[in-house]
């Protein structure tokens, strides 16, 4: 069985959105993805939090969330931040 296509698009952490142009400063261009790059970051650090808080309960799930989720998770994250720190500096 072939994996999804979307799994590339998963693991390609150097992708932008769906319509970013990082060529394209106008003012309100900017603002946009800012506010959608800083909207990301907070959700997935939502998410690390609950992820990380689910194996303090319950330890068996460490293996398979902390062992795969959190590192994703993480590496996600960063993808994130450098999408934010990119806007921002803009």
């Amino acid at each position: 069985m072939e994996p999804p296509d979307f799994t590339k698009r998963i693991v390609d952490f150097k992708r932008l959105m769906d319509g970013e142009n990082r060529e394209n400063d106008t003012p309100d261009d900017v603002r946009h993805w800012r506010a959608v790059y800083a909207d990301l970051v907070r959700f997935k650090e939502n998410l690390l939090g609950q992820t990380r808080e689910h194996i303090q309960q319950v330890p068996e799930t460490n293996k398979e969330l902390g062992g795969l989720d959190v590192p994703f998770l993480q590496a996600e994250m960063q993808r994130l931040q450098q999408g934010l720190a990119f806007w921002e500096a803009r």
